[in-house]
């Protein structure tokens, strides 16, 4: 029992160290930098993706404020509402698409200065990130249509005990099932980020304290904006803006952490 809580105060000690590293201090804020300019493109994406599942704007928008908090789900709302489907990807979608592995380019560049990566093939890391970015927009799809668009498929089918059986199935595991594919994603993209080889195994505590701390920040984020904070009348139009670029930066942060939990379990795993 002695050596498991030695182990388990030791282990805590490293990761605090690993929090505390400098790069910390500007990784965060340069991955932030870089969703918050590939988001919109990913968004784009997503919406021409979408269309071809025969997915309509409202489900996207219905998702987007699900999952946003309001005044940070507003920018993007805000900017796809009242436009359809372009159902050829067009030279502006492909532009988007490259606008876009920025995001995932950062990704990789904070997972090789936290895993300690000095050399790295430049050509090979930005089509790892154009794989990063499929996998990201192949999760929020997903995410579109089994939670938001679950229910609403289940109700359109005629009503027997099959279906109603399936109804109660959907209900109760819908929200596990979510959390597992979010955490399956990220175990997988913390596992290819990095330019070097390492164990997916070593990614799991990484993996789950993000999904974790997502969840739970982006809850008390949307609490704090509805309830405490008034942005507008300092700001006001600008509030929108300030509030998605807060909500990113504290996801962002998230996420790198989950890098250097991950940087410790690879030294803890030799």
């Amino acid at each position: 029992m002695k050596n498991l809580e030695r182990r388990i105060k030791s282990y805590m000690k490293k990761v605090w160290k690993a929090f505390n590293k400098m790069e910390m201090r500007v990784l965060p804020g340069n991955v932030a930098f870089f969703f918050v300019l590939a988001l919109i493109p990913i968004t784009t994406i997503t919406l021409t993706i979408a269309s071809s599942f025969s997915i309509s704007l409202n489900s996207v928008i219905s998702f987007i404020k699900d999952v946003l908090p309001d005044e940070a789900g507003k920018i993007i709302v805000d900017i796809i509402s009242g436009k359809g489907f372009d159902e050829s990807i067009g030279t502006f979608n492909i532009l988007a698409f490259f606008v876009a592995t920025n995001g995932t380019y950062a990704i990789i560049n904070a997972s090789n200065t936290l895993y300690k990566v000095d050399k790295s093939d430049a050509l090979r890391e930005r089509i790892k990130s154009i794989i990063l970015l499929l996998i990201l927009i192949l999760l929020i799809v997903f995410l579109i249509i089994v939670p938001v668009l679950g229910g609403t498929i289940l109700n359109q089918i005629k009503d027997n005990d099959i279906i109603e059986k399936i109804k109660v199935i959907y209900h109760i595991f819908k929200w596990p099932f979510t959390f597992f594919m979010i955490l399956t994603t990220l175990k997988l993209i913390y596992t290819i980020a990095p330019s070097k080889r390492i164990a997916s195994c070593t990614t799991t505590y990484g993996a789950l304290f993000t999904t974790t701390c997502w969840t739970i920040a982006t809850a008390i984020f949307s609490y704090y904006l509805k309830y405490f904070a008034d942005y507008n009348v300092i700001y006001g139009n600008l509030s929108s803006i300030i509030i998605l670029m807060m909500w990113v930066y504290i996801i962002s942060y998230v996420f790198v952490m989950g890098i250097a939990i991950n940087s410790v379990n690879l030294k803890e795993d030799k």
